[in-house]
């Protein structure tokens, strides 16, 4: 016999009782922080005082979110005012990205692998880190390599310095100017003046290097991979010991670096383009 359940009153007490205690599990700052979000994604820029005002939050609060999302570069400061960046509206579209990206660059990455027997590499921004999307390893006994979805810092690392290089000036500034820049290895960048001129030289060249500033040992020059409009999407990277991988700036290995990344850009470019076409074509016609 099925006995049917007709008492709906505590089935909302129920509800209730579950709410209640899910918000006991609720993190304030959490919640401040995407109130402050939420109100910055409706207008262009809010001083500080507004944006206490409209979350009532306490200022200093407020400031410290701020603060904070500015050092992660989801937010902007622009003459006292505050706004947010593209980085907040497209985290939801990163894994997605990477996939393709990854995708359309492995097979490049294995024949520029087979080509100089050295540790091809593939990351991106992540926050104020590099990850790994892809690396292929150096069939060598010895070799540095790192695992998919590991991270480095920006500024010890070639991946990061062109990613920066190449970035948005305001974006890349709040990543280097207002942090301590934390000492791997003798060779690491710790200022940032310095670092930011290394950056700028990067640009110039469309590649960087990275001489032993994360592992002594290693040595790693990485090119950019441009999406549409020139804008940077990844890096590649060609990495090995520094006894025997240590390419001066006209050496082949960088110019196939670079038109290796060229290809890979291109490829994107025209995968993206056919993937939005295709996607175009599937829609239903409007009645």
């Amino acid at each position: 016999m099925v006995k049917e359940l007709n008492a709906r009153t505590p089935v909302r007490q129920d509800a209730t009782h579950r709410d209640e205690r899910a918000n006991r599990y609720c993190i304030p700052v959490v919640l401040n922080t995407f109130r402050i979000l939420d109100e910055l994604a409706k207008a262009d820029g809010l001083a500080l005082s507004e944006l206490t005002q409209k979350t009532g939050v306490a200022k200093s609060t407020v400031f410290r979110v701020l603060s904070t999302l500015l050092h992660l570069g989801f937010v902007l400061r622009r003459r006292g005012r505050y706004s947010v960046t593209t980085r907040l509206a497209n985290l939801a579209n990163e894994q997605a990205k990477s996939e393709t990206i990854r995708r359309v660059a492995l097979p490049f990455m294995l024949r520029l692998r087979d080509q100089f027997g050295e540790t091809i590499n593939l990351g991106m921004l992540r926050l104020d880190k590099v990850e790994y999307i892809e690396v292929v390893p150096s069939e060598s006994a010895l070799r540095f390599s790192e695992k998919a979805g590991t991270t480095v810092h920006v500024h010890a690392s070639a991946l990061g310095k062109i990613l920066l290089a190449y970035a948005d000036k305001d974006y890349a500034q709040s990543l280097i100017g207002h942090r301590t820049l934390p000492t791997l290895t003798r060779n690491t960048i710790k200022d940032p003046a310095t670092l930011i001129a290394e950056i700028a030289i990067a640009r110039q060249r469309g590649f960087a290097v990275d001489k032993g500033e994360t592992s002594s040992e290693a040595f790693c020059v990485a090119a950019p991979i441009l999406g549409k409009d020139d804008a940077v999407v990844a890096a590649l990277s060609i990495s090995g010991p520094i006894s025997r991988f240590a390419p001066r700036k006209d050496d082949p290995v960088i110019k196939k670096l670079q038109s290796t990344a060229h290809a890979i850009s291109r490829q994107l470019t025209l995968s993206i383009d056919f993937t939005r076409k295709r996607a175009k074509q599937a829609r239903p016609p409007i009645p």
